[in-house]
């Protein structure tokens, strides 16, 4: 099995056209197909359903394609690593990162810092929610990731260090809670409108959802967003009470001006509502920049601690 065979097998599967796939590869299409042939005759199965309009993964090229993009990304920075060994590039780090507004760790210090120790590493950034980025770690797109989960409930064969924890807390518009002393229990926040939640696959999202099922709740949402800012704009005009880690208040309060309307901050009464942020990476592939990149973290600055 050749790494070209494989780089070719992705770009079919990526962009489910030979042509395009020919042209992304910077080689003829009949090229493109014959060795994407040979790969299916080496493994004795067909990757592909080829029609007159479009191109599928077969079961089978489905079971390769996370295997593929792997050996692929394990080659790239096989070949990267050993070139800034050589001196011949300087290296590169792959983050990924949750939103800095939610996260209770001042994360861009360090990043601030390892970039003016090693000014040579390209740094590239990705924001997306922590299932995708805990998913890039393990595919190797990603050398290390601070995402909103804590170490026990990432997969197995990573590893993660516990940055900060930042408990949630209830947002309701001023007018609704005025006469409210918390700390509140969440069938007592929810009394004030209907729940305002994250996105689906967000950190955040999963341990509201538990807090909610301690609670006796079952988790529903009457909206659902992924900029957390509208969230609490929400919650202020009285259209529901939005679950948000504290940190998100702090940085609320800062866009004060741009929010229409006044909203309280409660406390929860239930103390394993929080939200968890950890640093997490594959030992077996970290690359070398990624490696320094975790020396940086230690001693960082804890927001929810100013």
């Amino acid at each position: 099995m050749e790494l070209r065979h494989l780089r070719y097998f992705l770009a079919v599967a990526d962009l489910k056209n030979f042509t395009r796939a020919a042209e992304q590869s910077f080689v003829a299409q009949s090229a493109l197909s014959q060795q994407v042939s040979r790969l299916e005759k080496e493994l004795g199965t067909r990757l592909f359903v080829r029609t007159s309009h479009s191109v599928e993964l077969t079961a089978a090229g489905e079971l390769l394609l996370p295997h593929a993009r792997r050996i692929v990304a394990d080659a790239a920075r096989a070949q990267a690593d050993m070139r800034s060994h050589l001196g011949l590039e300087k290296g590169r780090l792959s983050l990924g990162l949750i939103q800095t507004s939610v996260s209770p760790i001042d994360i861009v210090r360090p990043i601030g810092r390892f970039h003016t120790a090693h000014p040579e590493i390209e740094i590239s950034i990705v924001n997306q929610p922590s299932s995708e980025m805990v998913d890039g770690v393990v595919h190797g797109l990603l050398d290390v990731a601070v995402v909103g989960a804590s170490p026990d409930e990432l997969p197995d064969g990573l590893e993660a260090r516990l940055l900060a924890t930042d408990p949630l807390v209830a947002v309701i518009d001023a007018e609704s809670s005025r006469k409210r002393v918390g700390p509140l229990t969440l069938k007592q926040a929810l009394k004030h409108g209907p729940l305002i939640n994250f996105a689906p696959g967000t950190g955040i999202r999963r341990h509201v959802d538990e807090a909610l099922k301690r609670s006796g709740i079952e988790p529903s949402s009457a909206f659902e967003m992924s900029q957390v800012i509208d969230m609490v704009r929400f919650a202020a005009v009285g259209l529901g009470v939005a679950i948000v880690p504290h940190a998100l208040t702090l940085h609320a309060t800062a866009e004060a001006a741009d929010i229409e309307g006044d909203y309280c901050v409660f406390e929860l009464r239930d103390q394993l509502a929080v939200h968890p942020v950890s640093v997490v990476f594959d030992p077996s592939r970290i690359s070398a920049a990624g490696r320094r990149f975790l020396d940086f973290l230690d001693g960082f600055d804890d927001k929810s601690n100013r």
